[in-house]
């Protein structure tokens, strides 16, 4: 008896991950499912290259250099706001952590793998959390821009100071 359990108790975790997935709700609230499309944003990397989107299957065998460094199965910026569809959802236990990623077709015959919850958090994975590092700094991007055009239209004796002041504290309190 004790040694079924054994038995049992060793093989669940190989059962649960090995059931086939069809659908996950990732972090931006969206259920994605085997055969739909998913829109890419940009690559979150420096050089422009995605980071979370990288070359799988026999792709990622053949063209893997022991020296290249970590990033050399990033797929390039070139796939920018286009879109990928799911053929498979995986998911693998690391350090006590589920994570969860899709093996996608980008109209090729390789596959790539797409690390879903990662890509989103950076928004190369649309739509992107809104509290997102990458959306954050388009926010405040976009509302240092606004400041500025007050700060002319004041200057300028268009707005007056208190128009100004009031603008202002909208946009730095969003």
């Amino acid at each position: 008896m004790k040694k079924s359990l054994f038995i049992i108790a060793l093989l669940t975790p190989l059962f649960i991950y090995a059931q086939k997935l069809t659908a996950y709700k990732a972090i931006n609230g969206i259920t994605y499912h085997i055969g739909d499309t998913v829109r890419l944003g940009l690559g979150s990397s420096a050089s422009g290259t995605f980071t979370y989107l990288q070359m799988g299957g026999w792709g990622a065998a053949m063209s893997y250099e022991p020296n290249a460094g970590p990033d050399q199965l990033n797929i390039g910026r070139g796939y920018a706001n286009t879109a990928v569809i799911i053929k498979k959802i995986k998911a693998s236990k690391i350090n006590g952590i589920v994570k969860y990623w899709f093996i996608v077709g980008g109209g090729n015959l390789t596959n790539y793998n797409l690390m879903i919850d990662d890509a989103i958090q950076v928004c190369e994975v649309i739509p992107c959390q809104s509290n997102s590092p990458v959306i954050l700094q388009q926010a405040s991007d976009n509302n240092l821009d606004k400041l500025k055009k007050l700060k002319a239209l004041l200057d300028s004796g268009a707005i007056t100071q208190a128009e100004y002041d009031e603008h202002k504290k909208k946009l730095l309190n969003q």
